[in-house]
């Protein structure tokens, strides 16, 4: 609903019709008192303030009344050539639709006000109108935060929060602990009635992955995220549980995959993915048994164990770092040091200036448990090794600090850590490639030539495997529905009948008897018959090699050609290549939770990390530390 603000003369009488008409048909009486010439907004009314002065006409230097309303920045005055007299009657027009209004001075601006009002012209401002407080929208939005955000219930409780919110709106009371837990918990159950409801109309198979955590108690809990593709091709990844598990065998873990798809009332599975523990190998036999026995496996299941490939990587990558464990813990306390105090820094960066050290850059600490950001520690130090070697020479702190842990990295450390980068970065290259989707170019860019054409081999085995059963599988009430909307694209007029040739009173379509006609005769003379919807997408050219190319909008496109294809497609691009995110990739650590989560019941903490993952609209790993650069950039300034 909007509301006009309206500048015009208070002199003139207001007429019976003289009231403002909003976009929506509503309208609000106007009254005469006076409140310094201008109109009034008070919740839903506005009111039209009358001048009493004698100075209210206001005229310009010829004694013409001046034109003051807002209404005449919309419309023009024109003659009427059927009256003589001007003065009598005058006639507008819209200055966007055109329409011509008759206008008399004595009665005002109210018709043209209620045709803008009408027009509709998106040209006109509009104000909306005013706010209206509401304590328990207020209330949500606050719960959605600390979901969002990670934030402790008792943040609602702390005196600079409580501030704030006084001077934002005097008028919210900020909600209790106990009550922002409740109001939390709520937001769960009602984001998970929408996801359930969303499963039970989804046309594509589920694909799960599972990861376990622990609690600072030592209690382990269990992570299930579902992947699927929905009928518009827009790719989801849903936390549907965590919960605490007894115990870490195969058939604990199984049992608790089942329960929770009985939950969620999901059947229909293609795979699951799991790290390489050889507990989880019983968990999917259990599995494979369960699913199959609902009738929502592929191929009795010959699928369903995935294994997590950025967990392979973590675990060469976790070896090799072993044989430099020395070399890298004196880098790492190098760096350590450097970066422990401002005035160390400032004098590493001293030593910089005097080797002519122009770097941008500065050398980075890393997370022990994430190799990435070990990689990329040793990757910065290296660039400032003659920066380290000339803090070494000074002496001081520097040296007796280190000699107390691992020591001072020498020639040999940083010549061992030169020579082993590169590998190191072939895997965090590769890790990368894995969350890209890039598994395909990374089978012929890392094995031999036979290798590889035996790899591919197997892909087109199990494509052909998987497409026979998608075949027999596709319905025949969806099957009839693709091939008539495929042979809708025919020219009307080679879809003629055929006069005299009917059955069952139904008139038979001459292209499709003649193409009946000409199979037939095909399989007669031992002529092959039409490809299939596969060898027809495999014969076809490759897409060009463009960064910006969106699989999921080019199967959108080619569903009508390929409908059997397009539809094994949607379950298969939905396979997750990792059992962790991106962001989590490189761990070589446990999943361990935050103090706040573990502190929790179970059932409220799943209500946490389900809900956080259900609403937040970025997918990037939240940043709960100040960035160290800006900071010093800050105190540079």
């Amino acid at each position: 609903m909007f509301l006009y603000f309206l500048y015009e003369d208070y002199d003139m009488e207001p007429s019976e019709e003289d009231n403002i008409i909003n976009s929506d048909g509503d309208s609000y009486e106007e009254d005469s008192e006076v409140k310094s010439g201008k109109n009034i907004v008070d919740g839903d009314t506005m009111t039209k303030k009358k001048r009493k002065s004698s100075n209210s006409s206001i005229s310009n230097a010829k004694g013409e009344r001046k034109k003051m309303s807002y209404v005449w920045d919309h419309f023009k005055e024109i003659s009427d050539s059927n009256n003589e007299a001007k003065s009598e009657k005058d006639v507008v027009e819209c200055n966007y639709c055109g329409k011509c209004i008759a206008y008399k001075p004595s009665y005002g601006t109210s018709g043209m006000k209620n045709h803008i009002a009408r027009c509709g012209t998106s040209k006109i401002v509009q104000v909306p109108t005013c706010w209206q407080f509401d304590q328990d929208n207020c209330r949500k939005a606050l719960a959605r935060m600390l979901i969002v955000d990670e934030l402790s219930f008792v943040f609602v409780e702390h005196e600079g929060f409580r501030y704030f919110c006084k001077q934002l709106c005097p008028k919210f009371v900020p909600p209790s602990c106990k009550t922002v837990t409740r109001d939390c918990y709520s937001i769960f159950i009602e984001e998970r009635s929408k996801l359930k409801d969303i499963f039970s109309k989804l046309s594509s198979r589920v694909c799960l992955t599972t990861d376990t955590w622990t609690s600072g108690q030592n209690l382990g809990y269990m992570c299930l995220t579902a992947h699927f593709i929905d009928d518009q091709w827009r790719f989801h990844k849903k936390i549907i549980n965590f919960c605490p598990i007894p115990g870490h065998s195969g058939e604990i873990i199984g049992k608790s995959i089942e329960k929770c798809l009985n939950e969620w009332n999901l059947r229909k599975i293609l795979t699951v993915m799991v790290d390489n523990a050889s507990s989880n190998d019983v968990a999917i036999q259990y599995l494979r048994r369960r699913i199959t026995h609902w009738g929502g496996s592929v191929l009795d299941g010959q699928f369903l164990h995935m294994r997590c490939a950025a967990h392979i990587l973590n675990l060469v990558v976790k070896d090799g770092l072993k044989e430099l464990d020395l070399s890298i813990a004196r880098i790492r306390g190098a760096v350590r040091f450097v970066r422990s105090s401002p005035n160390r820094l400032q004098t590493f960066k001293a030593c910089m200036e005097e080797e002519n050290i122009t770097s941008k850059s500065y050398v980075c600490l890393d997370i022990e448990t994430r190799w990435n950001s070990t990689y990329l520690m040793l990757e910065t130090a290296l660039k400032f090794k003659k920066a380290f070697d000339n803090l070494y020479t000074k002496g001081g702190a520097y040296c007796k600090e280190l000699r107390r842990h691992f020591g001072v990295p020498d020639d040999d450390d940083w010549r061992r850590v030169e020579a082993f980068l590169p590998f190191l970065q072939i895997f965090y290259e590769t890790t990368l490639k894995v969350h890209k989707w890039g598994f395909v170019k990374i089978v012929c860019d890392t094995y031999d030539f036979d290798s590889a054409n035996s790899l591919l081999s197997t892909i087109k085995v199990t494509l052909k495997a998987l497409y026979e059963f998608y075949d027999d599988a596709m319905p025949q009430s969806k099957r009839k529905k693709e091939e008539s909307s495929t042979t809708s694209n025919t020219p009307s007029s080679t879809r003629t009948t055929l006069h005299g040739m009917e059955s069952s009173e139904k008139k038979i379509d001459v292209q499709q008897h003649y193409y009946n006609r000409y199979r037939m005769a095909k399989e007669t003379l031992g002529i092959c018959a039409e490809k299939t919807e596969l060898e027809k997408y495999l014969s076809e050219e490759v897409e060009p090699n463009d960064l910006n190319f969106d699989i999921l909008e080019w199967w959108s496109g080619s569903q009508m050609r390929y409908p059997i294809l397009a539809r094994m497609a949607r379950d298969v691009l939905a396979i997750p290549i990792s059992t962790v995110a991106s962001e989590s990739a490189f761990s070589t650590g446990g999943r361990v939770l935050d103090s706040f989560r573990t502190s929790l019941t179970p059932r409220i903490a799943e209500a946490l990390i389900c809900s956080q993952d259900w609403l937040r609209q970025s997918r990037g790993p939240l940043i709960l530390e100040e960035n160290l650069l800006e900071l010093e950039e800050l105190e540079d300034g």
